[in-house]
């Protein structure tokens, strides 16, 4: 199995990690100046309303606080709104790389897929003609039972065949009978191995049959 690097594939992940780490930063940021100011805010209007009050200045010192925190928000805010445009025009750069990536796996994929198709193929092919055989086994064997003992039975008042179930397949056989396991492939069989990717139990039991 080809072992498949994808560096592009882990840039890209890095950048969209990093630029999510610092989204969650900004955020927090923004809704911890968001909290300052109105802290701030209510600060003010108290200091504002003693100073009426008391008849003296305002802190200048609150104002200057409150107004550092507001542009701090704003850069934050503004920051946070170019995370997406900045992380986009770095992936458009890194799509065509990513596109020679994928178009590698896949065909690296196919190389593995067909090495399993050719080998499905082959058995495929051998099933069938293992199915051929049994027909002309089959007929043969009818022909040979007729020329056998149509005669004789005839002749003694006879009138026994071949039971319909000896040596007997069928292709409208849709899953497995418990005490008739059948070595032809049944539509459930399939299924259980496509869908389920395992045997089916009857299919599973019945491994050494025919030893």
């Amino acid at each position: 199995m080809v072992l498949f690097k994808g560096n592009t594939v882990k840039q890209i992940n890095i950048i969209l990690d990093k630029a999510e780490q610092r989204k969650q930063k900004l955020e927090s940021k923004v809704s911890g100046l968001q909290q300052e100011i109105k802290g701030l805010y209510e600060a003010v209007q108290d200091d504002f309303n003693m100073a009426i009050l008391e008849d003296k200045e305002p802190s200048k010192q609150l104002t200057k606080d409150l107004e550092k925190a507001q542009k701090e928000l704003e850069q934050a805010k503004f920051m946070l709104g170019q995370i997406d445009a900045v992380v986009q025009n770095e992936i458009e750069k890194q799509k065509k790389e990513l596109e020679k990536e994928r178009v590698q796996f896949v065909k690296d994929k196919d190389v593995e897929f067909n090495k399993i198709f050719h080998e499905m193929n082959q058995l495929k092919i051998a099933y069938l003609e293992k199915v051929i055989e049994y027909r002309k086994q089959e007929r043969q064997m009818h022909s040979d039972y007729s020329r056998t003992f149509r005669n004789i039975e005839k002749r003694l008042g006879m009138h026994s065949k071949i039971s319909y179930f000896d040596n007997k397949l069928s292709i409208n056989q849709r899953h497995q009978i418990t005490g008739r396991y059948s070595p032809m492939i049944t539509p459930n069989e399939l299924r259980v191995a496509f869908v389920e990717e395992n045997l089916a139990y009857d299919t599973e039991k019945n491994k050494d049959a025919f030893k």
